[in-house]
């Protein structure tokens, strides 16, 4: 096994084999819009003027995905996602897996990487190259499962006539509860896209974050988390989004809080926070609790930032949409989520237990992020792969001024069809300077999420924290 500690893939030859693979395919992207289906990677901007655009609603699905599958069948066409009880599904017990007859296509080992480079992430590849004797990509066939309730599709169509971006370029102005631009013009369009995703309207839940080190030693953390989208709901004189997290374990720390208000406004009206400290503890403004501020509970693996694989502001950073493409993904993420498993079955001491991982073939958009000049960033090269039927980010690469990959994170979903959304269930987060990486949301075993949680706007506010004690 190699050294963890020695592998920096480069980022210029990381997005020069993305931009190549575009380009490689431009030639032909006129004959398969024609035919109704996609080229294999298509730029941004290489849609032909002869065949016409493709419409929202019809071509494209009312998220800007498109509708149809593409030419080797791989990916198939987006029929309304999962809407319906799987087989087997009984009131009040876990829902079963839909897919859980679904016969693993192949498998992707350090030895395929040359081969299938052109459908890895960079981040995939290092931890190939890193573990080749344990680490592995189970290839399963695509499920295109993400759905939303038909008000957010008709939002989504509604906004993609309205929403613009303010005079700062950051602002998001006269977007409501649906996807704001499901046809993205430029970076931070998309980014908007997976901060105001559809993901239910309210959201609570109880689970743990685990920092696993390559000595086989773990630490965890218990935690309830409370999520509402005002924006989901049309209130628009409320902070669009509102984020509570208390931890219950360990002891030491129980009671402990932080509230976060987001912001459609990062000039004008930042994102609000604040911390509690212990039960008792003072609540006090967290305005540090931003960008590149370790994160605590992850062993200062995540950055603020990173919290839902990105959150916070636009500020700080240049954006660039580069291509949509298609790639290998984590996606249905049952097998991960069975209640079964133990987090001994689930969590290695280098990377998670890859028998559990599903990965699919799906189109995502590519976006580049640069810091901007005259500001600071621990981490100031970014690449956001962004799910085009859901907006979710599904992963993201890290990287330091040098271009060398410091940090490689991946969300794996599922869709909850009672909602529906597609939803995170466990992210992972890997250091590669080290040999550790954290997993959130590991909730085998405790009560699956709720997603009409009765959670009103005053139990996301400071004066909530200071009435609740350990339960704020």
């Amino acid at each position: 096994m190699s050294d963890p500690t020695d592998f920096h893939p480069d980022r210029r030859r990381a997005l020069g084999l993305m931009l190549g693979a575009a380009a490689s395919v431009a030639a032909t992207a006129r004959d398969a819009l024609a035919q109704g289906a996609p080229a294999t990677s298509t730029p941004v901007q290489s849609a032909p003027t002869d065949v016409g655009v493709p419409r929202l609603g019809e071509e494209l699905t009312p998220f800007g995905a498109v509708r149809a599958g593409n030419r080797t069948r791989a990916i198939p066409p987006w029929t309304g996602g999962l809407t319906a009880a799987p087989r087997g599904y009984v009131p009040d017990r876990p829902s079963p897996d839909p897919y859980i007859e679904d016969v693993r296509w192949f498998t992707v080992g350090a030895a395929d990487v040359e081969r299938y480079k052109v459908r890895l992430t960079a981040g995939q590849q290092a931890l190939l190259e890193k573990f080749p004797d344990s680490f592995e990509l189970a290839l399963f066939p695509s499920r295109r499962s993400a759905a939303a309730p038909q008000r957010i599709y008709d939002a989504s169509l509604a906004n993609a006539d309205r929403a613009k971006l303010g005079e700062n370029g950051l602002a998001l102005r006269d977007a409501t509860a649906g996807v704001p631009f499901p046809i993205p013009a430029n970076g931070v369009q998309a980014m908007w896209n997976h901060k105001l995703r559809w993901r239910g309207g309210t959201v609570s839940r109880t689970s743990l974050t685990v920092v696993q080190s390559g000595d086989g030693t773990r630490s965890l953390t218990r935690l309830r988390e409370d999520f509402a989208s005002p924006y989901a709901a049309g209130d628009a004189a409320a902070p669009p989004l509102l984020y509570r997290r208390t931890i219950l374990d360990p002891k030491e720390q129980a009671g402990s809080s932080l509230i976060v208000q987001g912001t459609l406004d990062p000039i004008a009206a930042r994102t609000r926070a604040w911390v509690r400290e212990g039960e008792r503890g003072r609540v006090v403004p967290a305005s540090d609790f931003a960008y590149d501020t370790p994160d605590p509970v992850t062993g200062g693996i995540c950055t603020a930032d990173m919290l839902d694989m990105f959150s916070g502001a636009l500020d700080r950073f240049d954006y660039t949409l580069v291509t949509r493409r298609e790639m290998y993904m984590p996606y249905n993420a049952h097998r991960l989520t069975n209640p079964s498993l133990t987090m001994r079955d689930i969590l290695w001491p280098h990377h998670p237990n890859p028998q559990f991982l599903r990965y699919e073939m799906h189109r995502v958009w590519v976006v580049d992020a640069r810091l901007k000049p005259n500001f600071k960033h621990s981490l100031p090269d970014r690449t956001f792969y962004l799910d085009e039927d859901s907006w979710q980010i599904l992963a993201s690469e890290h990287y330091n001024g040098k271009g060398e990959l410091l940090r490689y994170a991946e969300a794996h979903p599922l869709p909850d069809w009672q909602v529906p959304a597609l939803v995170p269930t466990m992210e992972f987060a890997f250091d590669l300077t080290a040999d550790r990486y954290t997993a959130r949301g590991v909730e085998n075993g405790l009560p699956p999420p709720r997603y009409d949680a009765p959670l009103k706007l005053e139990d996301f506010t400071p004066d909530a924290l200071v009435r609740r004690g350990r339960r704020g």
